[in-house]
């Protein structure tokens, strides 16, 4: 690891755990008809082509508690500029660590899942029924004038990876589609205009037909989001070794194809146990990946995935789950703020 020397960089730091990455598909059920929204609201989606900048860095760590957000900065010898932050339906927020992360200079991307902490679910159709006045309704509006209290430029998720199975039983695509129309108009008719409403969905998605499925509409979405992992042999399965590249591509071409930037908040890689390098030189092909005037245009940052989730001991993917990976991470970090600079 290169010497530890204290620098404000331009670092887009992602902060929090999201269990869903961890769950390889979704189920379906049964076939029902959502209800539609008709009012598109104003978008202020930013194009990818419009200042073409570095792509900017970031990280995330176990959970919202910003020591070990301090403990990850002092380690690589950075200051985070956002620190993505995950909620359920009934999650306090701001609270206390949501406003020390915030009052210390650091944005957020919020991601809030319509379930709640006792495991109840928010039905995607019911929210795209609800009435103003109902109390789901009024949820809505409750989440939408917390989160606008973010400061412009923050992002804003409701229910990344839809298509997962911890989703399934909050309803089917259409439904989702409902949903998130609804809550959009929500949040941009209470002065939301400054949060990007960003639309994430995992790698495997823009690899075959579904996040054409799952996608509200150009004027519901101002960043697409997505969470590729090199699974490898993770989780006991045998999936082949592939590249950053190879798995951020099919995404990259669906932002561009609807004229949004891409957001990376969550991507990372297994070991190979039998090649201790291996992991290493996979994160240095990214870093020339990123390097290339294309994904310099059309993405805004990427964000390392730093939890190893005891449920899959075979899923490390810290960065210094060896000390190649770690010294090539460093690299990674230095490169991306260096073009940054």
């Amino acid at each position: 690891m290169q010497s530890k020397r204290r620098k404000v960089l331009r670092i887009w730091g992602i902060f929090g755990a999201a269990s869903c990455l961890l769950i390889a598909s979704c189920s379906s059920l049964g076939e029902l008809t959502a209800p539609t929204v008709s009012t598109a609201p104003n978008s202020t989606t930013s194009h990818p082509g419009d200042e073409p900048s570095p792509v900017l860095a970031g990280i995330a760590v176990p959970s919202n508690n910003p020591a070990l957000l301090k403990a990850a900065e002092d380690e690589l010898g950075v200051t985070f500029g956002v620190v993505r932050v995950f909620a359920r339906w009934d999650t306090g927020f701001p609270d206390g660590e949501h406003l020390e992360i915030m009052n210390s200079g650091h944005r957020l991307h919020l991601s809030v899942r319509p379930r709640t902490d006792s495991r109840d679910v928010v039905m995607w159709r019911d929210m795209a029924a609800a009435e103003p006045g109902s109390s789901i309704y009024s949820e809505m509006e409750a989440w939408a004038d917390r989160a606008i209290q973010m400061p412009p430029g923050s992002y804003f998720t409701l229910n990344h990876e839809p298509e997962t199975r911890d989703s399934a039983g909050n309803g089917e695509a259409a439904e989702f589609v409902a949903a998130w129309q609804a809550f959009t108009t929500i949040m941009r008719e209470r002065g939301g205009d400054h949060i990007k409403m960003t639309w994430v969905m995992t790698g495997g998605a823009f690899s075959d037909d579904r996040a054409n499925q799952w996608y509200p509409g150009d004027e519901w979405v101002d960043v697409v989001g997505v969470d590729p992992y090199n699974w490898y042999l993770c989780q006991g399965t045998e999936r082949d070794w592939r590249s950053f590249e190879t798995l951020v591509n099919p995404a990259l071409d669906f932002a561009e194809a609807h004229d949004k930037p891409l957001v990376v908040p969550e991507f990372a890689s297994a070991e190979d146990k039998n090649d201790p390098a291996r992991k290493a030189a996979w994160m240095r092909d990214a870093a020339l990946t990123l390097a290339t005037p294309r994904y310099e245009a059309g993405i805004e940052f990427v964000a390392w995935f730093n939890v190893h989730d005891s449920g899959y001991p075979d899923c490390d993917w810290n960065y210094d789950s060896s000390s190649e990976s770690t010294e090539a991470f460093a690299d990674l970090m230095s490169s991306l703020t260096q073009a940054a600079g």
